[in-house]
């Protein structure tokens, strides 16, 4: 079988091969084809309309592959066995070989078909479990929108009198945390404890309190754009893909959004969107670098690794405010100014710093 046509020809498709007549009669050279279409005994030649129903309603265009008018035709996704799974393509191919007008090839793609039918039934085993998540998370969403329309209820009332500013104030912002922490169960807590470390630091380095009580309201507030991050992006265990992170990195935009049009007594809107930058420019979403960095924001971003590391979450354990001590010491003066780590190492290590408020 040493011709140039059907040694690259078999490479390519990787199986069986016959010849065909002008009376759409297929022959065999060899027993092979027969074994595959468990043909017994094998027969040198059958007529295609009779052995195959799938070629009835195509003579058509294989006689013209025969006659030369097309080069190729196929008929693809042929069970032939009744008693096994075995499917296979046939390709009719104009090619003059021992006497015949035209060649006809068989390819078992029955692994192939085996193999799609498994990754779709993976892939809808997999829908099912995001739907049971997204059902789960629904009253969620409904509790959070809610609580939204409670919030601009409660600013449109509010937002005339200036008497009742600190009234506003002080709900808007429990009412933006709920909202929040409703939405996201798994972080329960975080900005709170964040906002007492944040506050805990800067009091630690001499700032004054009020500007310490600016960061520890924009500790309470700092992940606030979560809202609009998907819920089922928030409590997914592991890592995210990176489509799925990016759209988790829009949150401090997101809350500068939120944040902006309302009257704080401090930048509270520029803290919490700077709180994921870093001094060597690393950080997002904007990657600012060393003083274009508010101090505030800085202290923030500290106090947010080191509680992340240093809790636990459902689906990951905690590898210990040891450990986060280290990486902020790791990364001192590269990624996180160096007086915030100092104060912040300074806490756990000589002044038993607590959680507790």
């Amino acid at each position: 079988m040493n011709d140039d046509f059907f040694l690259p020809l078999f490479n390519r498709f990787g199986l069986h091969y016959g010849m065909i007549d002008s009376e759409l009669v297929l022959h065999f050279e060899n027993d092979s084809i027969c074994e595959f279409l468990s043909v017994s005994p094998c027969m040198k030649q059958v007529n295609l309309t009779d052995f195959l129903n799938e070629v009835i309603g195509q003579e058509n265009e294989i006689r013209k592959v025969i006659s030369g008018e097309k080069k190729e035709f196929s008929i693809r996704g042929i069970n032939r066995s009744s008693d096994r799974e075995i499917f296979f393509n046939l390709y009719f191919i104009n090619h003059n070989y021992n006497g015949y007008p035209a060649v006809v090839v068989i390819r078992n793609i029955t692994s192939e078909l085996l193999f799609y039918h498994s990754l779709q039934q993976s892939r809808n085993e997999i829908q099912l479990l995001q739907d049971e998540l997204l059902e789960k998370n629904r009253e969620l969403d409904r509790i959070n929108r809610e609580l939204e329309e409670k919030v601009a209820e409660r600013t449109k009332q509010y937002q005339e009198s200036s008497d009742l500013a600190k009234r506003l104030f002080l709900q808007t912002v429990n009412s933006l945390t709920y909202a929040l922490e409703m939405r996201d169960p798994y972080t329960s807590g975080h900005q709170r404890r964040v906002a007492i470390l944040a506050s805990a630091i800067a009091a630690n380095m001499g700032l004054d309190e009020d500007t310490v009580e600016g960061i520890r309201i924009a500790g309470l507030l700092h992940d606030i754009g979560k809202i609009y991050v998907p819920s089922e992006f928030l409590t997914k265990p592991g890592t995210l893909p990176e489509e799925e992170y990016n759209v988790i990195k829009t949150h401090p935009l997101r809350g500068f959004e939120i944040l902006k049009e309302i009257e704080f007594p401090w930048p509270v809107a520029s803290f919490v969107l700077q709180h994921h930058e870093k001094i060597n420019g690393s950080g997002y979403p904007y990657s600012l670098e060393g003083e274009e960095i508010r101090i505030e924001s800085k202290i923030l971003c500290v106090a947010d690794v080191v509680e992340a590391m240093g809790t636990n979450r459902p689906y990951r354990i905690s590898p210990g405010v040891s450990e986060a001590l280290k990486e902020i010491g790791k990364y001192r003066g590269i990624k996180y100014e160096p007086s915030v780590v100092d104060s912040c190492c300074d806490l756990f290590r000589n002044k038993n710093f607590s959680w507790d408020e």
